[in-house]
């Protein structure tokens, strides 16, 4: 069974109370699906309206497939001036 591990920043960081979550899955899945997946089980980052997930430092297309190996990270809303 495929297991993604993804780092967490800023408040999604707080949320969940660790900066790194390991995520079991039945199969490879795609970014979309997998945030989705993250926001269910999870549901203080369906709060987060513009949480997005990163892939090896880009921001992929939501059918893009994931794979275990690449660095996973949700990037949180950021505010800055």
């Amino acid at each position: 069974m495929p297991s993604y591990q993804i780092l967490l920043f800023g408040i999604s960081k707080d949320l969940l109370k660790s900066d790194q979550i390991s995520y079991p899955v039945e199969q490879l899945i795609s970014a979309g699906d997998l945030l989705k997946s993250l926001k269910n089980s999870y549901p203080a980052l369906g709060e987060l309206p513009s949480l997005r997930i990163a892939v090896d430092h880009h921001f992929p297309k939501p059918d893009f497939l994931v794979e275990e190996n690449m660095e996973i990270a949700l990037i949180p809303p950021v505010s800055g001036g």
